[in-house]
C-alpha cells in the first residue's frame, strides 16, 4: 500500500510541477534600467528588449555595461516572481531549484 501511496503522491506533484512551468511561464516581470526596457517571464526567458534612441551613440564599454546591468535587474525581477508564484502552488514545499 504504501508504493500507491507514493506512486499517487509523485502523481500529483508532477500536475502541480506542469502548473507551476505555465504559471511562471505567464508571469511577466517589466523593468526598466536607465532607458533599457526589458521583458522577462518569471522562468528568465527574454520576452522582449528595446533600447532607447541614443543607445548607438554610446562608446561600446558603456553599451555593455548598460546592457549587463539591465539584464542582471531583469533576472533579480524574474526570479523575485519565480519565488512569489512557487511559494503560492506549492504551498511551502522547499525544492532545490525554485526557492
Amino acid at each position: 500500500m504504501e508504493l500507491f501511496k507514493m506512486a499517487k503522491e509523485a502523481m500529483s506533484m508532477r500536475s502541480k510541477v506542469k502548473e507551476m512551468e505555465k504559471t511562471l511561464k505567464a508571469k511577466i516581470v517589466d523593468v526598466n534600467y536607465k532607458g533599457i526596457l526589458i521583458s522577462m517571464n518569471a522562468k528568465n526567458e527574454i520576452v522582449s528588449l528595446k533600447l532607447p534612441e541614443d543607445f548607438a551613440e554610446k562608446s561600446v564599454k558603456d553599451m555593455e555595461k548598460l546592457m549587463f546591468s539591465a539584464f542582471e535587474e531583469a533576472i533579480k525581477e524574474a526570479q523575485k516572481a519565480m519565488a512569489e508564484e512557487s511559494k503560492k502552488l506549492m504551498g511551502g514545499l522547499n525544492i532545490p531549484g525554485l526557492n
